[in-house]
């Protein structure tokens, strides 16, 4: 399956996800009425958009964690409506676990081990989004997609549909790039090497080195920052714009060698794994993305719900 089937395989999950999100969401509550209506009502309306829009994918419409979003993904949310779960907690104690408890598993845990390399290695990326080309990587990028994923894979990593059927298969080029400099690399693309084709009447003029710069920043750090963080922090990490996000994803702030030096090592890396248990498939907490008032409104909307 080649790159653009692949996007549009995607974007049609995605659409139907969106539109799967629409059906669980309940109407918008009106404007808060100036009298009549007690604090506790709008507090409760408040606090089904919410739900629809940071919970229900998942949990589904009524909590029963039958979501859209849990179907597509083959995840196993909580029944939040299952008996002491609401009953035998208070606000207090539910809103403390959501903001800064253990993440929540929805799916078998996964390798510590694994986790950990994980966690390094896109915390060592981080620094790199501040200061690369990303006008020239994103030129590489749409090139490489077009004329080198096929074999390679999406992150060169030799996994490519096509390539499969080659024999010996691609190399991985995070270790083949190290062998060639720049004027080699592009000579290799038009030229062909190998059982690797020629590819001279592919590019335009310029894109050889934006390609050259694009399979130079591959990096394992790459792959898992592009895969858990770009939807949110952007490719270059600058978030992207509000209107093209999906919901539960709200604007992320701007990450990079700024942020972790501000933040230091040890409260980067917390947040990296944080950020990768949640986008990998376990329940996200909250405290860079809803505040303690909207957690209360979430709990009042479920809390009139299980009556």
């Amino acid at each position: 399956m080649g790159s653009g089937v692949r996007r549009m395989a995607a974007a049609a999950m995605i659409g139907g996800v969106a539109l799967a999100l629409a059906a669980c969401r309940p109407p918008a509550p009106k404007a808060p009425p100036r009298s009549g209506a007690p604090i506790a009502d709008w507090s409760v309306a408040r606090g089904a958009v919410l739900y629809a829009s940071y919970c229900g994918g998942c949990h589904g419409p009524s909590g029963r964690g039958d979501g859209p979003v849990a179907g597509v993904i083959d995840l196993r949310p909580a029944d939040l409506r299952a008996p002491g779960l609401l009953d035998r907690n208070s606000d207090d104690e539910l809103v403390a676990r959501l903001l800064h408890g253990t993440p929540l598993p929805s799916t078998p845990r996964r390798n510590a081990v694994a986790e950990d390399l994980e966690t390094d290695a896109i915390t060592a990326y981080l620094p790199t989004l501040s200061h690369a080309d990303w006008g020239r990587l994103r030129a590489g990028r749409f090139v490489f997609e077009g004329a080198c994923a096929p074999c390679h894979g999406a992150y060169g990593q030799g996994e490519g549909v096509l390539g499969a059927t080659n024999e010996p298969p691609p190399p991985n080029l995070m270790v083949a790039r190290a062998r060639h400099g720049d004027r080699a690399l592009e000579r290799i693309a038009v030229e062909g090497i190998g059982t690797m084709p020629p590819l001279a009447d592919t590019f335009e003029p310029g894109e050889l080195r934006a390609l050259v710069a694009y399979v130079r920043h591959l990096s394992k750090g790459y792959r898992l920052y592009d895969t858990y963080c770009a939807a949110c922090h952007g490719d270059d990490g600058r978030g992207v714009h509000p209107e093209d996000l999906l919901p539960p994803a709200t604007k992320a702030p701007v990450i990079g060698a700024e942020t972790a030096q501000r933040l230091g090592p040890a409260a980067t890396r917390t947040r990296v794994l944080h950020m990768l248990r949640r986008e990998s498939g376990r329940m996200p907490h909250f405290q860079d993305t809803l505040t303690d008032v909207q957690l209360r409104d979430v709990l009042a909307y479920l809390r009139h719900e299980s009556r």
